[in-house]
């Protein structure tokens, strides 16, 4: 199963290690800040649109900044799991 996670992006829910809201993962966290630094440094970063980023989505090799806020991010993951396309959660938050 593939989750939509914006612009032209779906990608297979197995890769997906966490779906994080930008403004509330960084607000108070200097190690997530450094997280996404360490990874930009790296050039293992994508963004995804020029819009403004409203989440991160951590992958088994990759963090993608996402227009799409959790919320829907959320609300997708749990609509493949109504329909049976997901039949565990990844590890991780969502």
């Amino acid at each position: 199963m593939y989750i939509h996670i914006g612009a032209d992006v779906s990608l297979p829910a197995e890769w997906i290690v966490g779906v994080f809201d930008l403004d509330n993962s960084t607000g108070g966290s200097s190690d997530t800040l450094k997280f996404l630094a360490t990874a930009e440094n790296e050039q293992k970063m994508d963004t995804l649109t020029s819009d403004i980023p409203r989440s991160f989505v951590v992958t088994i090799n990759r963090v993608i900044l996402s227009p799409v806020s959790t919320s829907t991010l959320r609300s997708r993951w749990q609509q493949s799991l109504r329909r049976g396309e997901i039949n565990h959660i990844s590890i991780g938050n969502i």
